[in-house]
Order: C-alpha cells, then sequence, then structure tokens
C-alpha cells in the first residue's frame, strides 16, 4: 500500500473535493486539476474509466467495495487513480453538512475544502472558536476582528491590554470548543511585516527567537507613507485570518503540525512571500550521542543538493547567506561567496556547498576549547572526514614527517600550471605523513621572487587525506583560490585549515574506521540540523 494511503482511507466513506475539475488530453489520458495542482491519468483508456467512475467518486465511495466491484483485470489501474487523487488531497471525508449555514460560512466552506479532508467538521469549530486579539495598534486591531469575523468566527473579542513594546504588534489567542488554545502574531520591523505562523502555533521557545531574530536586524527602518500602511494593514490582517482559519482545518482533520514554523513576509512595497524560520539548536561538540549514522543511499549530484537545501539561505530568515559565484572567475578552480566566506572547487557547484559548509561552521557550532575535530557535511562520509581532517590539522608540528611527492596526476599537474605560470605565484609544494605513515599532509608556500633568502610564506592551500593524490589536489585548489580571491574578492577569505572535497573526506573517513586510531560521534542536535540537510560528526583520539 502506497505510504501516502492510509488504512482509514481504505474504509472510511469518501468523495471527490467540489473543486476538482476534469479535461480529456484525448489519447494521453485525462487531466484533473484543483487550483494550482494537477494529476494526469495516463492511458488510452484513462477517459473511458474517468467517465464510469466520476459520478460515484463525487457523491461518495469507500475505497475497498469500489476496487471489489470492478473488474479484477482494471483493479491496479483504477488503485493508481485512486493514489493519486489521496497524494494530491483531491479527496475528502464524506461527512454530515452543516445545518443552516450562514453566508459567512458558505463563503468560508469553499476554502476549507481546499485545505482539509474533513471541511464541514472544520466550519462548526469556526463557528464553536473564540478568538481574542490584544494589540498596541487601534487600526491594525480593527483590520484583523474584521478579517476574523468575515473568515466565520464565531466570537471576536478586543483584549484592552497591549501587548509589550517591540517588533510584536498585535497577537491573537484562539480559544476552541476542545479547551486547546493557540497563539499567532503580526510583527514588523526594518520594512518587513511577519505574520503567522501559517503551519502551527505558536510557542514560547518560537517567540523568543522570533524576537531574537528582530533585534539582530541590521540597518534603519523605513516608515511608509500611510496609504501604503493602510493597505499593508489590510493585507496582513488577511494573512493572519487565513492563518487561524489554516490552524482550525488542521485541529478537525487531526493533522500533526510542522515543526518549522512558516510566516508570510511582507514588505513594505506590499511583496509577501511565505518565509520558513528554521528551528534548530546549535551543534554542541562537548556532548557527544552516537556514532553518526552512514548515508544507505549515493548521494545526489551536487546541483540537484543544492536546490534541495535552499532553507538553509532563505532570503529573510536564512542562517547564512546565499553561496553565490557572483562575478567571481569560475577557472581554472570554481569560486562563490556566502557573505564574506569563501568556497572553492573544482566547479561552481563543488565551490557553492563549499562556501555554504564553510558559513554554517560559523552559526551552527557551540564555542568550545575541546580538543576535538568538528566536521559539516552534505553526506555523513564528508562530515566524518571533514570532522577527522579538523582533528588531524590541530596535531603538532613534530608529528609530521616530510616525504617526497610523487609524480603528480593530470588535475595537480594542470592546478600547478595555473598556479605558477598563469597567476606567476612563485611556490612551493610540501608533503608530510602522520608519524611518516599515516594520512598525509599537503602545504603549499609562496615564496618571494625578488627577496629569495626571505621567509616563505603559506598560503591557504592546505590540506590532510589518506590518499596521496586527493590531498594534493585539495591543497592546490584552495592555493589557487585564495590567490584568486586576493585580487577579486580581498574582503573574503577562506576557511583554514580545511578538508572539505569529496574524494579527501572520504579517505579520511576510511582511514578512521579501518585504523580505529579516532573515535568518529555525533554532536547534541545532530539529528535536528541533519534534517535540514546539513550533517556532522565530531573526531576524537581513541
Amino acid at each position: 500500500m502506497p505510504e501516502h494511503t492510509s488504512p482509514r482511507s481504505l474504509t472510511i466513506p469518501t468523495r471527490l473535493k467540489s473543486a476538482v475539475r476534469a479535461r480529456s488530453l484525448a489519447e494521453e489520458g485525462v487531466a484533473l486539476s484543483m487550483g494550482a495542482t494537477a494529476v494526469i491519468v495516463r492511458g488510452a483508456q484513462a477517459e473511458t474509466v474517468w467517465r464510469a467512475l466520476e459520478s460515484t467518486l463525487r457523491t461518495g465511495f469507500e475505497r475497498a467495495t469500489l476496487l471489489e466491484r470492478f473488474p479484477e483485470r482494471g483493479r491496479p489501474f483504477l488503485e493508481g487513480i485512486l493514489d493519486q487523487l489521496e497524494e494530491h488531497g483531491f479527496l475528502r471525508d464524506l461527512e454530515p453538512e452543516l445545518v443552516d449555514p450562514s453566508p459567512v460560512e458558505q463563503a468560508a466552506y469553499a476554502h476549507l475544502e481546499s485545505l482539509t479532508r474533513r471541511p464541514y467538521a472544520a466550519l462548526n469549530a469556526l463557528r464553536q472558536s473564540t478568538a481574542w486579539v490584544r494589540s498596541s495598534s487601534p487600526p491594525l486591531t480593527s483590520e484583523v476582528v474584521r478579517a476574523l469575523k468575515r473568515a466565520g468566527f464565531g466570537q471576536v473579542h478586543v483584549d484592552p491590554s497591549p501587548v509589550p513594546k517591540g517588533p510584536i504588534l498585535l497577537t491573537t489567542r484562539l480559544e476552541s470548543a476542545d479547551g486547546e488554545g493557540a497563539e499567532h502574531l503580526i510583527a514588523t520591523g526594518r520594512g518587513l511585516w511577519s505574520v503567522g505562523p501559517r503551519n502551527r502555533p505558536l510557542s514560547p521557545d518560537l517567540s523568543e527567537r522570533l524576537l531574537a531574530w528582530f533585534a539582530g536586524l541590521e540597518g534603519e527602518h523605513r516608515v511608509p507613507d500611510q496609504a501604503a500602511l493602510r493597505l499593508t494593514r489590510t493585507l496582513v490582517a488577511a494573512q493572519l485570518a487565513l492563518a487561524l482559519v489554516a490552524h482550525v482545518a488542521r485541529t478537525a482533520e487531526g493533522t500533526i503540525a510542522d515543526l518549522d514554523p512558516e510566516f508570510m513576509v511582507t514588505t513594505d512595497e506590499l511583496v509577501s512571500e511565505p518565509h520558513t524560520f528554521l528551528l534548530a539548536d546549535p551543534l554542541d561538540p562537548t556532548e557527544l550521542e552516537r556514532p553518526p549514522a552512514l548515508d544507505p543511499a549515493e548521494p545526489p549530484e551536487v546541483p540537484e543538493l543544492l536546490d534541495s537545501i535552499t532553507h538553509l539561505w532563505d532570503r529573510v530568515f536564512g542562517p547564512v547567506a546565499e553561496p553565490r559565484p557572483g562575478e567571481l572567475p569560475q577557472l581554472p578552480v570554481g569560486l562563490a561567496l556566502a557573505g564574506d566566506v569563501a568556497g572553492c572547487g573544482l566547479t561552481t557547484a563543488q565551490a557553492r556547498l563549499d562556501a555554504l559548509l564553510g558559513a554554517l561552521h560559523r552559526v551552527v557550532w557551540l564555542p568550545t576549547d575541546a580538543l576535538v575535530g568538528r566536521g559539516l557535511g552534505s553526506t555523513s562520509v564528508t562530515a566524518i572526514g571533514a570532522a577527522v581532517g579538523d582533528l588531524l590539522q590541530g596535531l603538532p608540528e613534530e608529528r609530521w614527517k616530510d616525504v617526497d611527492a610523487p609524480d603528480p596526476s593530470p588535475t595537480a599537474r594542470r592546478l600547478w600550471a595555473a598556479l605558477t605560470l598563469r597567476s606567476g605565484v612563485p611556490a612551493k609544494l610540501v608533503l608530510r605523513r602522520l608519524d611518516g605513515s599515516g594520512p598525509h599532509r599537503a602545504q603549499v608556500f609562496a615564496r618571494s621572487s625578488k627577496n629569495p633568502a626571505a621567509p616563505e610564506r603559506p598560503l591557504a592551500g592546505t590540506s590532510v587525506a589518506a590518499d596521496v593524490d586527493s590531498c594534493v589536489q585539495e591543497a592546490l585548489i584552495r592555493a589557487v583560490a585564495a590567490t584568486l580571491l586576493t585580487q577579486e574578492a580581498p574582503h573574503a577569505a577562506l576557511p583554514a585549515p580545511a578538508t572539505g572535497t569529496d574524494m579527501a573526506t572520504a579517505s579520511l573517513a576510511r582511514w578512521a574506521f579501518e585504523t580505529g586510531a579516532v573515535r568518529v560521534s555525533a554532536p547534541k542536535n545532530a539529528d535536528r540540523w541533519r534534517g535540514l540537510g546539513v550533517h556532522s560528526a565530531v573526531a576524537t583520539w581513541n
């Protein structure tokens, strides 16, 4: 049984939502749509089957009974149709209709049906709900009270005590028939209006974090003209009413609220967009929980991976700035910036990921003086390898023994030429091994062409890896990147030292597990960050 088909849906009478429309695609099948969502039922017989079923689907059916009455040969096809309808929220429970709905409730019904499987239960809950409005802005209070009454709430009252002075202008407390309350808010600062949450109620912890976020905003607050302010009040009042209606619909259906709250954020220019406020505590490298779980499958390609974690650099609430290549050159290596943190790689996508991880290191870790290796990555393997590399980078210099460098790979030769010939840097590569037999450390130094006797200065080209070629390649990538950044973006810098390329981190993860010299653990709160796409690990000596 597909994940989206619950056992309950097999026996509870359901029907098609009234807003669902069907359109023939001739021999291709049938297109079913509701609002912005569309489903295509493909197959030469799709339209014939749909015409035979549509009346039953709209009046009501039990899935198990309907399948039993359908010809056995065609049951898999019918199951596929019902699965798609279920998955995209096109079905609702067949429930008793509300007696004598008011014009306001009739207007609210269509919206509720799009939100929940139980629109009449939600409509009845709205009828029995009481909303209390508390605000420091009388004009905003009037707009919100009007919006809540038009949305169908049974009673709307104004709490005369104002909210404390600060970014929060207005709060609502919803009292429902089951006795559970829910709070939502309108807050403003620096030209941004936040309304919601849209997908869950407020909590004390969320309120504190939101206040801290507003306190950390920079720049002067622009005071809009009165005409724009009137429009803003009307808009955010409507957004707040919709957030409360959505809460009632979730409660009626018994849906679990989302962990990360989503707010509607409106600028003074009346541009409104949903933005997610991530709730995640910092990683604590002093409280170790267990070995990190290894990824069971191959990771996606880097561009796909970046697309899946855009919430990490959300334009409003993101913990870091978007990693962007901007005007930086992308040859002979890729470069990107996340704020003033630079990243590099053999491709632009790798550089963006490197910059993102470098910026995240600043914000996700609790500070500690303990001698531990800390690693972040797009997979558990890269996080483990980065943590082991960070631990190795902190070893005293006498542990590293000089070794001869092997013949360079074609990629290493190309990077060396880019550094010494293209950029004109008189460089020197130094290769060492831990205790003469362990992992390698490669360092790139720049020599003075004007004064050969002058001391060599280290570039940002440092890497540690169990595989010598991976080690040399990463050190050269970083050395080339550091040289280009000096010319193109002198305000930005590569976090150093660092081990971040997939080939280097993978070699160190293998070395750690094969030798047992290093214990790898997950820091406290690692699960939450992994759910957001950030893998983490802490390495300590065994």
